[in-house]
């Protein structure tokens, strides 16, 4: 890959997102002077529109892991002996990437089965559907919060970097979306705090405005955390 400077990731990003916001802004006023969007004066209620973050915040960490795992499984591909279990010790290490079986690593591959495990329970719950039921809710809130202490302990336990070869993208925004996610699945299941949720009591246009604007940042942000991670600095 050619390598790129950070402050252009970070330029294009953020033209990017300012470019999505325009595009969603147009549409949705498109729709609502078509009456698409239903009575303007009516007000839509968090647990509408929330499901679509939590959505995307899911389905965000998970791409991130998956992009982590796909670095590790690179290296180990291009090791002269590729071996599947201290490919599984890597992931469990982080961005820590192990290119043998030492038996002395064994610990990290509980943690690395379940970094696997969380990739697909995360991606999973990347459907809106599944957050408007609160017994889901509850479910993926507990897959949430164990996919974010796998994805600390990953990082507390990780060796030192001296003489251990780093991946160059971590999991690090996937903690981000993660912490996201428990704010935003807290309230839909707990319906707290009480004068947020009435704040976010909004129009059609502003739900249909602010939920496509938090979807794309969670796109934009996913892709750029990959080439940022790439670039020169």
């Amino acid at each position: 890959m050619p390598a790129v400077h950070a402050h252009v990731v970070l330029m294009l990003a953020a033209t990017a997102l300012v470019g999505l916001f325009v595009i969603i802004v147009v549409a949705v006023t498109t729709l609502q002077r078509r009456g698409r969007l239903g009575e303007p004066d009516r007000r839509v209620e968090f647990r509408s529109y929330g499901p679509i973050l939590a959505a995307a915040c899911s389905g965000g960490a998970a791409a991130v892991h998956l992009a982590v795992v796909g670095e590790h499984a690179a290296l180990t591909a291009s090791d002269a002996s590729p071996n599947a279990i201290a490919l599984l010790c890597s992931i469990g290490a982080g961005s820590s990437h192990f290119t043998g079986a030492d038996p002395a690593l064994a610990g990290f591959l509980p943690l690395g089965v379940l970094s696997m495990g969380m990739i697909g329970a995360q991606g999973a719950l990347a459907v809106p559907r599944v957050w408007r039921s609160r017994r889901l809710v509850l479910g993926g809130l507990a897959v949430t919060l164990a996919a974010l202490a796998t994805a600390l302990l990953t990082r507390l336990l990780a060796p030192a970097a001296g003489g251990v070869q780093q991946v160059p993208y971590t999991d690090a925004l996937a903690i981000v979306f993660d912490l996201a996610l428990v704010a935003v699945v807290a309230m839909l299941a707990f319906g707290r705090p009480q004068r947020l949720l009435d704040r976010m009591r909004v129009s059609p246009m502003d739900a249909w405005v602010g939920t496509g604007l938090g979807v794309a940042a969670v796109a934009v942000f996913t892709v750029a955390g990959y080439f940022l991670a790439h670039a020169t600095h």
